[in-house]
């Protein structure tokens, strides 16, 4: 099963991770900080640029953990580009569709059953399903970055439950663990001063917290989706014996 702790480990120690956490925590320092002194005009213009930039790292990061690289947060600008440009190839349209077909779904469909909690689960219930769908398309693209992986129906179908239930499983366990990443420090920062919240120090620690929370997220949903999704991981499985045998021959060679 996917684990959270390797994952939170795995953020932490792969190469140069806390130079790629400073680098990337620089426009969501610029985003948070923009909240904290109320200066929100440019945000429709910075945050799309930052939301992409993250999918297009947690993208790659996906496939980076897939194919058993060293690396989950990646410094090749030209790669994240591309990599974008595919996931939203995969994501767009089904995002369209899928959200068109969940919206009719829960807006034109009457439940035959007069109790008020129905209609709320009910949607809640289609825009899980709907949710999984999509969310599975994008792990199935993502392991090997090839775009007709992401439209592959009959296996996204056979894994989106599987998918979304270890994706629910995921949520309380990042919750606990920014619990232990935030926690403290925000403990630290509350004794000296009572409103922390608005420190730069404690804006700029969560900036880097939050990509971390990246790369946990690109670890966690890489194990699920060689878990979930079925299909043919031979080549993960080469990638694998091949660096445990230049991890043996640098010690070697270390020695």
């Amino acid at each position: 099963m996917a684990n959270i702790v390797d994952a939170f480990n795995d953020s932490l120690t792969e190469n140069m991770a806390y130079v790629k956490i400073a680098v990337y925590a620089i426009p969501v320092y610029i985003i948070a900080n923009m909240f904290v002194i109320g200066k929100t005009d440019a945000l429709p213009l910075i945050a799309p640029i930052a939301i992409l930039m993250f999918l297009a790292l947690l993208t790659q990061g996906i496939n980076n953990v897939r194919m058993n690289r060293r690396e989950i947060l990646s410094f090749k600008p030209l790669q994240l580009v591309k990599v974008l440009l595919k996931a939203i190839i995969v994501l767009a349209p089904q995002i369209l569709i899928f959200g068109a077909i969940g919206y009719n779904l829960t807006t034109k469909v009457t439940i035959p059953i007069d109790l008020p909690q129905v209609p709320l689960i009910y949607s809640i219930l289609v825009w899980s399903i709907i949710f999984s769908i999509v969310l599975t398309s994008y792990l199935s693209f993502a392991k090997y970055l090839k775009i007709k992986e992401g439209f592959n129906y009959k296996v996204i179908f056979e894994a989106c439950i599987d998918v979304l239930i270890s994706f629910l499983f995921f949520i309380p366990q990042l919750a606990l663990a920014n619990v232990i990443l935030v926690g403290p420090v925000a403990y630290v920062f509350s004794v000296f001063n009572p409103n922390f919240m608005n420190h730069w120090g404690f804006v700029a620690y969560c900036s880097m917290a939050f990509v971390v929370n990246i790369s946990i997220l690109a670890n966690y949903l890489a194990q699920a989706s060689y878990e979930q999704i079925k299909g043919n991981n031979e080549e993960y499985d080469e990638n694998v014996q091949i660096n445990v045998i230049d991890d043996a021959a640098t010690r070697m060679n270390g020695q």
